[in-house]
């Protein structure tokens, strides 16, 4: 029992790392670390134990740099994410806890359900699947809709396909993997481009309240059951990211930013628990650690309740772990200078990409990244970028 805590607080460091490096994401250190098991000596338990922890931690922490980094000036506050009008508000800590509470509350409702979803994700996956075209072409057709501008509507048609056309592009490259390539696509679309953006801006240092209190209301319990409930729509709907689903459940509670990032949490956070039902139950994982755990070993339902176990723990210890970094993070706001700090972080993301993807990958870094500034300049969801697995799936579906 001691070994497989240890093993577990082994995998949450490791999630700590993933979830504070901008673009490195969990599903990279999972393929290292799926390629270096057999020299390890670890049974597929154990190895499942460190993945598990790490995948759970990193849902918490990841959201530190998007709080965090690339905040502009308050002229430009409608133009930046919901969580970073929080920390213009110097509610930065605000941030913190919602993410904290909304993993949190994603996780709960993932593990009270465990048993009914256990029947419930075979019947919807086996029952849905003749007409998940038709849904994933109705939710685009909706974020399109959404922006309700005609011309943010025709940009963002625009953002679609030149991000779908990337992915099919990607796609039919031989020289990486398609995991490989998803690292710098992705790192383009939504991270680079989010730090360089603000770096044409003068910034400002935001004064930030030392306690900020955050109570735990009906709302959010009832944003944190959809976001639940949305994390399985993301394990079940092919190429269906949590913002996309957090986007459509917005839709459903309203405009109030706190729900949001709550629902967001829950989504990001359960969709991990649910992966691994999915891995159980139908045999098709819906997640990179989901896929790299199911290589190894057979799952039968003890195993999933290990699991089940180590994502309670590393829940718990990811929660302590995000708030207090959270506060080192908000007390750095008024030391360091955000132009410094966004550097910083562009220069590790190009050496990262370099070393997993080489010059090929830089390339595609710039052209993501171009696509992602299209986004940002153009005043439109990011969530239309996408595009880049969904109008490959949907081709797909289609036979095309």
């Amino acid at each position: 029992m001691i070994e497989y805590v240890t093993l577990a607080l082994l995998g949450c460091l490791l999630g700590v790392i993933t979830g504070l490096t901008p673009g490195l994401h969990v599903n990279t250190i999972a393929i290292i670390g799926i390629s270096i098991f057999p020299s390890l000596n670890l049974s597929p338990l154990e190895f499942t134990t460190i993945m598990v922890a790490m995948a759970v931690t990193h849902t918490f922490l990841d959201f530190i740099p998007a709080i965090f980094l690339g905040v502009p000036e308050e002229s430009t506050a409608l133009n930046v994410l919901p969580m970073h009008k929080l920390v213009i508000q110097g509610k930065a800590m605000g941030a913190v806890k919602l993410t904290a509470y909304g993993s949190l509350l994603g996780l709960g409702f993932a593990l009270l359900l465990l048993i009914p979803m256990v029947f419930l994700i075979p019947i919807f996956y086996y029952g849905l699947r003749g007409f998940i075209v038709y849904i994933l072409m109705i939710a685009v057709l909706f974020l399109v809709i959404r922006e309700r501008n005609k011309i943010k509507i025709l940009w963002a048609v625009v953002v679609f396909f030149l991000s779908g056309f990337l992915g099919i592009l990607m796609f039919d490259l031989k020289a990486l993997s398609a995991t490989q390539i998803l690292f710098p696509v992705f790192v383009g679309l939504f991270g680079f481009s989010n730090i360089l953006f603000p770096l044409k801006n003068k910034t400002t240092r935001i004064p930030q309240k030392n306690f900020v209190r955050v109570d735990i209301d009906k709302n959010f319990v009832a944003s944190g059951f959809l976001g639940s409930f949305g994390g399985m729509l993301v394990g079940i709907l092919p190429a269906m990211s949590p913002s996309q689903v957090g986007v459509l459940i917005y839709e459903i509670i309203g405009s109030d930013i706190r729900n949001f990032i709550v629902s967001v949490s829950a989504i990001n956070t359960s969709d991990a628990i649910y992966s691994f039902i999915s891995l159980y139950t139908i045999h098709n994982p819906r997640s990179g650690v989901a896929t790299m755990v199911g290589k190894i070993i057979d799952i039968d339902f003890n195993g999933l309740l290990l699991i089940i176990g180590v994502i309670a723990f590393s829940a718990f210890v990811a929660t302590i772990i995000h708030i207090r970094i959270g506060r080192i993070a908000m007390s750095l706001l008024n030391i360091v200078d955000y132009k410094t700090l966004s550097l910083i972080s562009i220069i590790l993301i190009l050496s990262l990409v370099y070393i997993f993807t080489g010059f090929l990958g830089i390339y595609i870094l710039l052209l993501s990244t171009s696509i992602g500034l299209l986004s940002i300049l153009t005043g439109i969801s990011r969530t239309h970028s996408m595009g880049v697995l969904l109008l490959p799936t949907i081709l797909y579906f289609l036979g095309v």
